[in-house]
């Protein structure tokens, strides 16, 4: 137990320097708003996570957490396949698409070497009027922009409590005639704690890499040398751009009820059996993020989950991304706070939810299964973000 609590102590201890140094290196601020490239490695793919306003840093868990936090790639004890489709920004009339596809391996048999994942999405745009300046009306044809992230991913439970995991991610931004590739790196740890299982703590620091810039015909053009009559190609170097790294920091816990044979057992009784969320009969997750954007406004979320019997979930989130305090002056001419506001500085009005439904292909909770998912955000403009995914789990 003293081990427990100092395991605890150390990563409570850890997350408070990784945010504090994320405020004075990485703190995010409005005047370095869009001074960062890649901006789509921070658009969450999968519908679990979005259900939450990704607020399951250290709730998240299963294939999906190769987005919000790599560590609970370990909860794979065999073998996933998942792929989810996101309408981004429904009614805006740009066809906007987003298709992500996982699958993941749990390596070792009697011994745990860990998982092993594999993820590709792609965000598409459909067809775009081609337009220049001496025809700005187009007629020129189209063309089709594609940003595309291929990952790897690797996880692995170093004892009950802490789990750790690592992504490399590979970034393709392209046109016809022009394109930039870079490589960024994704590290997370979860630790858990309680009788259950049911406290967990979840650190991840995303999108580490080196600047990235365009390269292609795009940016070159013919020219005629000064003096010499003689016509060459010219190339304009395109300028380096930063990706945009994020650290966040999350907890959630369970709140579990045990029916059925277990209801007549006390909590003492309940954990020497080794029971966890996967036997609970009813569950009930809280859960709170605090995200440190480089280059955008610091975002804090909180999310809410309840299960039933592992073959139900549903979801709610909330993200907050600004907090504006409104003055007044007094009768004494002292200026006060007459109110406190919410705003978003993205399209994103902040409320987000989800579902999930289970369809056993096996008996017990370690049998093969299907989930289908859903989530919805909600936006100022147009009619949000849908997104429907569907995962196999051997």
């Amino acid at each position: 137990m003293k081990n427990t609590y100092k395991s605890l102590i150390i990563c409570v201890l850890v997350a408070l320097i990784s945010v504090g140094t994320s405020y004075s290196v990485l703190a995010g601020n409005r005047d370095r708003s869009g001074q960062a490239g890649a901006s789509h490695l921070l658009i969450d793919p999968w519908a679990r996570s979005n259900g939450m306003a990704n607020a399951g840093v250290a709730e998240i868990r299963g294939l999906e957490s190769v987005y919000s936090n790599v560590a609970g790639l370990t909860f794979v004890k065999k073998t996933d396949f998942a792929f989810n489709r996101t309408q981004y920004l429904v009614g805006s009339n740009c066809g906007i698409n987003i298709n992500a596809l996982a699958f993941a391996q749990h390596l070792g048999k009697k011994r745990d070497f860990g998982t092993l994942g594999v993820s590709f999405s792609t965000m598409g745009f459909g067809n775009i009027p081609i337009t220049t300046v001496a025809q700005p009306e187009g007629g020129l044809g189209t063309f089709s922009p594609s940003l595309s992230i291929i990952g790897i991913h690797y996880a692995k439970s170093f004892n009950n409590f802490i789990k750790g995991g690592i992504s490399l991610k590979v970034i393709n931004e392209r046109i016809a005639d022009l394109h930039a590739t870079g490589f960024a790196i994704d590290a997370g740890v979860q630790y858990i704690a309680g009788k259950f299982e049911n406290f967990k703590i979840g650190v991840t620091l995303k999108n580490i890499g080196l600047p990235m810039s365009y390269k292609g015909d795009g940016l070159s053009a013919r020219g005629v040398i000064n003096n010499t009559g003689t016509e060459q190609t010219l190339e304009v170097r395109s300028a380096e751009y930063e990706l945009p790294s994020m650290l966040a920091i999350g907890v959630s816990y369970d709140f579990l009820w045990f029916g059925g044979e277990y209801a007549s057992m006390s909590k003492e009784e309940l954990a020497e059996e080794g029971l966890t969320r996967d036997e609970a009969k009813h569950r009930l997750t809280l859960a709170g993020s605090f995200t440190a954007n480089s280059y955008s406004r610091d975002i804090f979320a909180i999310g809410i989950e309840y299960g039933f019997m592992n073959y139900f979930m549903i979801r709610a989130g909330y993200a907050l991304e600004n907090v504006t305090r409104a003055h007044e002056v007094n009768e004494n001419g002292e200026q006060i706070v007459s109110a406190i506001l919410f705003n978003s500085d993205s399209f994103f009005t902040g409320p987000s939810v989800g579902a999930t439904a289970v369809i056993p292909l096996k008996k017990g909770n370690t049998g093969s299964r299907i989930y289908i998912d859903y989530a919805y955000r909600f936006t100022h403009q147009w009619r949000g973000n849908h997104v429907i995914g569907i995962k196999v789990s051997l």
